[in-house]
């Protein structure tokens, strides 16, 4: 990583993941078996899922925000606009993963 743009997108990034384990890891024994993921459909066992299924997303936002890092970088070829518009765009759809995520938290904890 050359550009320090870029440099503090992908920070940003890695942070917002990692309050997410924080998080987590501070309301684990709060959390009941299973979670309201999908709190957006009606109320019932549909919307239900595995509290472990929280762990899964954060891993899965990681893989995510390292794959926009090297999609951007393969994509780039030294065209730094380039680079940092799809750094953002991973950028984006990690706020919005930790979005949801902190909205279940606050569904559950009762904020």
């Amino acid at each position: 990583m050359k550009n320090k743009t870029v440099k503090k997108i992908f920070l940003t990034g890695e942070i917002v993941i990692v309050l997410m384990g924080l998080t987590l890891a501070w309301f684990w024994k709060a959390l009941p078996p299973q979670v309201p993921w999908f709190y957006s459909l009606p109320s019932g066992e549909q919307q239900l899922v595995g509290k472990l299924t929280l762990i899964g997303v954060i891993i899965g936002l990681v893989a995510s925000l390292y794959m926009t890092r090297a999609i951007a970088r393969w994509a780039s070829k030294e065209d730094v606009p380039v680079e940092i518009a799809i750094m953002t765009g991973g950028l984006v759809a990690v706020i919005l993963a930790a979005a949801s995520f902190f909205r279940v938290i606050q569904i559950i904890i009762g904020l």
